[in-house]
């Protein structure tokens, strides 16, 4: 469960690594939302899409990892 989590948030880091990449193949996915925005025509579009993706990406791997934590994931619940 906490490397479904580790993995989720690495995906969607937004400190170091939107300085540190410096070619787009590196890109973090929120350093390529950012970059989508510049975009001439449907930049804002398709940035806010896979913005959408990314929180679609972020909800599937919490209701992961607590699935998989099974009772023991009371830290997850209310």
């Amino acid at each position: 469960a906490g490397g479904i989590l580790a993995f989720a948030f690495a995906m969607l880091e937004v400190s170091d690594s939107l300085i540190l990449a410096q070619q787009a193949e590196h890109f973090p996915i929120t350093k390529a939302i950012y970059a989508l925005l510049n975009t001439l025509g449907n930049g804002y579009e398709l940035a806010s899409a896979l913005g959408v993706w990314a929180m679609v990406f972020l909800g599937i791997s919490i209701v992961g990892a607590v699935s998989l934590a099974g009772k023991r994931g009371g830290l997850f619940r209310m």
